[in-house]
């Protein structure tokens, strides 16, 4: 595992990875927990903005757009829409918790893995510094996501999603009270399985980031 937090950082690091047996196993689970009926035959969604609850001075981020675009197995347009949906809802959880949600200035990011297994989560939080704001957060006054995209590939041998893994494209601004705004990309692979209630929970990770100078205009 390498962890570099000096800027500008160019890091990789690695998280829990579970055998394919792990996944195979949850594959007699029962359907997606939220079967919306309305829903769109597409198997992309996006999440609003910005959530209600983040102070006013938070900027606009741009919308997480998430889609299946590759199943091994079989899974219906209606199933890719649910699914696409609510990994979203634990993918945006994390991202606001991590990077998006204020008040800002701060130092303190430990809980921004609740959508995590205990497991997982314990592995991230030594390394808040690549998988946080952590590093810059006490110099924060804002955070804008300039992209934020999420592209997942879906085990599915029974007709069922059971596993995904989520290839995370996210690009963001960060405003700094000292010191120049910084460009933060956090590009790689988080790795969900099904929870105990039938929803879905990060239990890997492989990311990479780079934090750089933003240039003007950004």
């Amino acid at each position: 595992m390498i962890c570099s937090a000096v800027p500008p950082t160019y890091s990789r690091v690695r998280g829990v990875v579970l055998a394919l047996a792990l996944l195979l196993a949850t594959a007699a689970c029962t359907g997606d927990p939220d079967p919306d009926r309305s829903a769109p035959s597409s198997s992309a969604t996006t999440t609003p903005r910005t959530p209600t609850t983040q102070p006013s001075r938070q900027p606009a981020s741009a919308p997480f757009r998430v889609r299946v675009t590759r199943v091994s197995g079989t899974l219906g347009n209606q199933a890719r829409s649910t699914v696409a949906r609510n990994v979203g809802r634990v993918l945006s959880a994390y991202v606001d918790a991590a990077f998006l949600r204020g008040p800002y200035p701060r130092s303190d990011f430990a809980g921004s893995f609740a959508t995590f297994t205990p497991g997982a989560a314990r592995t991230a939080r030594r390394d808040q510094a690549l998988l946080t704001n952590q590093r810059l957060g006490p110099s924060t006054e804002s955070v804008r996501a300039v992209r934020r995209a999420a592209y997942l590939s879906v085990l599915a041998p029974y007709k069922v999603a059971a596993g995904i893994t989520a290839n995370i494209d996210l690009d963001l601004l960060v405003e700094r009270s000292a010191g120049p705004p910084e460009r933060v990309r956090v590009n790689g692979r988080l790795l969900l399985t099904r929870d105990r209630d039938g929803g879905w929970t990060i239990f890997g990770y492989d990311v990479s980031r780079s934090d750089t100078p933003a240039r003007s205009g950004s």
